[in-house]
């Protein structure tokens, strides 16, 4: 009785592990497949900003997505990292809007995908 419980529970545990595993792999495909079009944007009767769309070209559906702002020199170098959580959700083969506070003190910005949700898979007949 004994061994059955051990084999069943080492069983379980080989079962979660190999699921873990496929999820992170999938993250790291759909990881690839985002990214992001932006434009500062500065009016006098609000905050600057920028504001975009992050891009979801995999068939996955993602939300929750943080971006990481990144302020930049003259010369191209990182002075200053942000990061920015914009609550969105995100079709997959879709895009949605953002806008984000922008940092203080730069000219010039980066801004990628830091980390997302991953939601579910979509057919395609499902999304917009």
């Amino acid at each position: 009785m004994t061994r059955r419980v051990l084999a069943f529970v080492v069983g379980g545990v080989i079962g979660l592990a190999l699921a873990g595993a496929a999820t992170a792999q999938i993250q790291a495909e759909v990881a690839q497949l985002l990214r992001v079009e932006w434009t500062p944007l500065n009016e006098a009767w609000a905050r600057p900003r920028l504001v975009g769309h992050v891009y979801n070209d995999s068939v996955y559906r993602v939300g929750s997505v943080r971006l990481r702002l990144q302020s930049l020199d003259a010369s191209d170098q990182v002075v200053r990292e942000d990061l920015a959580w914009i609550y969105v959700d995100v079709p997959a083969r879709s895009r949605a809007y953002f806008s984000v506070q922008r940092p203080p003190a730069a000219q010039s910005f980066r801004v990628s995908v830091e980390s997302f949700v991953l939601i579910a898979r979509e057919r395609v007949g499902e999304t917009p």
